[in-house]
């Protein structure tokens, strides 16, 4: 398997996660707090870990991949945000 191919099933496992935080800020069941924050952490972690990682480890001339991953961590930070608003204003 190449490099390639394992950093975007580390990335879908990221986005998965981030997926399954707001199902549980949405539906709250026992735990859901820490479960939720949690789950949002790995999705930084191997989200805009694994993105920065690929820019730093595959550099190109063009600078994409440094490209990628600031819009990569603007759309992680995005995202968290809109889960912080979710599990404060959301249902009760």
């Amino acid at each position: 398997m190449s490099h390639y191919v394992r950093l975007q099933v580390v990335l879908l496992l990221g986005n998965v996660a981030f997926i399954a935080a707001w199902a549980v800020a949405v539906s709250r069941p026992p735990g859901w707090l820490w479960i939720g924050t949690v789950l949002l952490a790995l999705f930084v972690t191997v989200r805009v870990g694994g993105m920065w990682l690929r820019a730093r480890k595959y550099p190109d001339e063009t600078g994409r991949s440094r490209r990628a991953a600031v819009l990569s961590t603007f759309v992680a930070v995005l995202g968290v945000a809109l889960w912080l608003y979710t599990a404060l204003r959301g249902p009760r």
